[in-house]
């Protein structure tokens, strides 16, 4: 498991970390639930075949909590990862229910 820390400074650009994990054919956990929507981080996703895990949560949630969702549910993203033609993003909760964030919607242009 590599962190993004471990290789980019603090505040990286996300576009920049992003386009890293699929250049690397990495799976990709965060828990930044707006790379969905923002247009940079959204073209590194499709640009770079990225596939995305967003941990989503009610409260922010102390790092133990989101080292325990990545590792509770790690074995079953790795499967969709196998599975699932990239790119793609789902959510995971922390009762570990799995949503795609249409891959369509990824593919398609962003609205003018």
């Amino acid at each position: 498991m590599v962190f993004k820390h471990d290789i980019f400074a603090p505040g990286t650009d996300d576009s920049i970390w992003l386009r890293k994990v699929g250049v690397e054919g990495w799976l990709g956990i965060t828990r930044d639930r707006h790379i969905r929507i923002r247009p940079g981080e959204r073209s590194a996703i499709m640009e770079n075949d990225v596939g995305c895990f967003i941990l989503t949560y009610k409260e922010n949630p102390r790092k133990p909590e989101i080292v325990r969702m990545a590792f509770d549910y790690l074995p079953e993203m790795e499967e969709k990862f196998r599975t699932t033609a990239r790119p793609f993003i789902y959510t995971v909760t922390k009762n570990g229910h799995f949503t795609e964030y249409a891959q369509r919607r990824l593919r398609a242009s962003p609205p003018p």
